[in-house]
């Protein structure tokens, strides 16, 4: 990897888990060549073992029967602009006296959401969301804390105010009786995927902003992600008397480079 730019291998591996995946939930196929399939693909060594991978699984009859269905006709009548929508709602990530993480499944970031943690703490994975392409965050601690993790592909502005408390935002900090700073990052190897706007103010807490690299672990996590659905249809089918092979056990371990426990 050459500034912080994915690699053409890296990039094709993650192109090819999503399309097993897909594949697989679509009923295309078991989930012996499902597994088999994204083992190879983590060890692949090249994008054109990812290509062969793909091209060498098992073609279901329902996707070549697909391909056959005519297009609808509405597809093929101009498109008419739709009227405008209302400004999106405000979304709230909240935590009382409690926990709150949003760090192993995917989620969705609302354009505008409102941050609280009161006595409790809360921490957000940006990698694992799928991002606006401009929102804006309004982070309040209060005897808590807040952490945020941000791909570092996206342009991020900070502007901080800590009372009795300390806000670290992309490694620069304020903290004392009265403090404020802004912080602004701007991706220099890309252009910005995204553009997020943070206003945090704590009182008696802390607020830590952490620019993350996009890559690190990513096909490894989303070969896990993949694994773990995988399996989990396989339990619902097994529960409902679908599959009379035995199930996984709930702990067995994927066996795929960069696994391990969250």
């Amino acid at each position: 990897m050459q500034n912080g730019a994915e690699s053409p291998l890296v990039a094709a591996q993650r192109s090819a888990i999503l399309q097993l995946r897909a594949r697989y939930e679509r009923g295309e196929l078991p989930f012996d060549a499902f597994r088999t399939a994204l083992d190879a693909i983590t060890e692949a060594q090249s994008s054109e073992d990812c290509a062969n991978i793909l091209r060498d699984l098992p073609h279901s009859p329902l996707a070549t029967l697909a391909a056959l269905e005519p297009i609808p006709q509405a597809s093929l009548t101009p498109s008419v602009r739709a009227p405008m929508a209302p400004a999106a709602p405000r979304k709230r990530i909240s935590a009382f006296m409690s926990e709150t993480k949003k760090t192993r499944s995917a989620w969705t970031l609302a354009p505008n959401t409102h941050v609280r943690a009161l006595m409790g703490s809360i921490r957000l994975d940006m990698r694992r969301a799928q991002l606006p392409p401009e929102a804006y965050l309004r982070v309040k601690a209060t005897m808590g804390e807040v952490i945020i993790l941000v791909p570092d592909d996206v342009a991020v502005s900070v502007r901080s105010t800590a009372i009795m408390g300390e806000v670290n935002a992309m490694g620069e900090s304020v903290a004392g009786m009265i403090a404020s700073g802004e912080e602004e990052h701007i991706p220099t190897h890309t252009e910005p995927r995204a553009r997020l706007t943070i206003d945090v103010s704590t009182l008696m807490g802390s607020v830590n902003v952490r620019l993350v690299n996009t890559t690190t672990a990513a096909i490894s996590d989303l070969a896990r992600d993949a694994l773990r659905a995988a399996l989990e249809g396989v339990r619902r089918g097994f529960e409902n008397g679908s599959y009379g092979a035995p199930l996984p056990a709930p702990n067995a371990r994927p066996g795929l480079p960069g696994y391990g426990s969250d």
